[in-house]
């Protein structure tokens, strides 16, 4: 992984550590980087990724933990357990099924849960695809991302999803974001108050799309 890209995830890992509590469902969890973080903190993990040889290796090298493989864009998560945080940590923007992946996580999210996001802004999806093409990132930065969000964007999903968003705000000069969702009505409060609006270009509005 080239260097940068390893700086941002660790990034992406400390932002989001905070927020962690009970029991996690961990979608595109990639390598697990936040376990080691996670030890006597949580009372389950689960990882979901869609390669099957990755999910090997994860259950070989961590066998106290489970882990999924899934196509986030189709497959159901085949449990009946809820979790208390939802982690979708440099995952959503790879996601074309947006109505599917957000039924599934609601259907195993505790009533008092948190959806904890981190996913690029509309100017950090330019820097990445940039910061590619010159070797400064991993090739998966320039995927194709289905859609890029902002906090107008995920105001809309909020809402069409009977959540709230808990806590907002951006970070690495603004190329990258983190919210926290949780059920509306919940009378949980945030321990951080949201931050500085996102952007608000045409990329952020309108109605919940990549369904």
């Amino acid at each position: 992984m080239p260097l940068l890209s390893k700086y941002l995830q660790r990034c992406r890992v400390r932002r989001v550590v905070r927020w962690i509590r009970g029991s996690v469902l961990d979608l595109g969890c990639g390598d697990a980087p936040l376990l080691p973080l996670l030890a006597g903190r949580v009372e389950r993990y689960c990882g979901v990724e869609r390669s099957a040889e990755l999910v090997e290796s994860l259950r070989r090298r961590h066998p106290g933990h489970r882990f999924l493989c899934l196509d986030m864009d189709e497959d159901r998560i085949d449990t009946e357990e809820r979790f208390d945080t939802v982690l979708m940590v440099a995952f959503l923007e790879h996601v074309y099924n947006q109505k599917h992946l957000f039924a599934e996580v609601l259907r195993h999210l505790q009533p008092d849960g948190r959806i904890v996001i981190t996913t690029p802004t509309p100017r950090g999806d330019r820097v990445h695809c940039w910061g590619t093409s010159l070797s400064l990132f991993a090739q998966a930065a320039k995927d194709d991302h289905p859609i890029i969000f902002n906090r107008q964007r995920f105001r809309v999903f909020a809402k069409h999803f009977g959540l709230e968003i808990e806590a907002y705000r951006r970070f690495q000069l603004g190329c990258n974001q983190l919210v926290v969702l949780r059920r509306r009505g919940n009378e949980t409060r945030s321990s951080c108050p949201a931050s500085q609006e996102g952007s608000r270009h045409s990329s952020g509005s309108g109605s919940p799309s990549g369904w």
